[in-house]
């Protein structure tokens, strides 16, 4: 599948199509029209870029129908539940993208201003990895398994075969990574592993939850 399909399927944001038309079909007349007035011509851009896609959208289909005919695997009892997660973040992603992308305009201050910035990137990364999985299945069958969840998943399974007394070793081991990572990001010092750090710091508190979920059922059952 190439960028331009995956352009549709991410929602045709203007500024992307705008970049994808330069690539794919040069044309200033079409880029200035779009610049002044994007909701008005946004239509005339896509007709442009759609001869250019693989698998365009159709109709007056509803977003999610759509999404769910890109993606046909995902309605299949055998589609891996990692991906099945990752259609819902997808989404997520894409939203908040958006809603990022629109506050750049709106803007004050550096700080506002680096804060839509960084949520705008994070966003459309995390949208681009979802897609790069799902293209990957839908042509060979498989996982590409590069994104995080895959290495989640399979912490988790570890987690599943631990004993007790291994989880209780786990739990304040999680415990004391979290609190590292917390004074990390409290120094502020850098700011370019900032993405970084926020993301295992969500890692970790998953894996905690998962394991102070397992000590409990086991005491539950006691």
């Amino acid at each position: 599948m190439n960028e331009v399909t995956l352009w549709f399927d991410s929602g045709a944001e203007v500024r992307e199509g705008l970049r994808l038309l330069s690539i794919y079909a040069p044309n200033k007349h079409l880029e200035a029209l779009v610049n002044a007035q994007p909701q008005k011509y946004i239509g005339l851009l896509k007709t442009k870029l759609r001869k250019f896609a693989d698998a365009a959208p159709k109709g007056e289909t509803t977003k999610r129908s759509r999404f769910r005919e890109v993606w046909p695997f995902l309605s299949d009892p055998s589609c891996p539940a990692e991906l099945k997660i990752l259609a819902a973040d997808k989404i997520t992603a894409y939203h908040n993208y958006v809603e990022g992308h629109e506050g750049l305009y709106m803007c004050t201050d550096l700080d506002s201003c680096f804060e839509c910035a960084k949520k705008v990137v994070e966003n459309f990364t995390e949208n681009r990895q979802i897609a790069a999985e799902f293209t990957y299945y839908k042509e060979h069958g498989n996982c590409l398994g590069k994104h995080l969840i895959f290495s989640e998943t399979k912490r988790l399974a570890e987690l599943r075969a631990m004993t007790v007394s291994e989880l209780f070793r786990k739990r304040k081991n999680l415990e004391g990574a979290i609190w590292r990572i917390n004074s990390e990001i409290a120094k502020g010092d850098k700011p370019h592993l900032l993405t970084e750090r926020e993301s295992r710091l969500r890692s970790k508190r998953r894996e905690l939850d998962e394991v102070n979920k397992m000590i409990n059922d086991y005491e539950n059952r006691k």
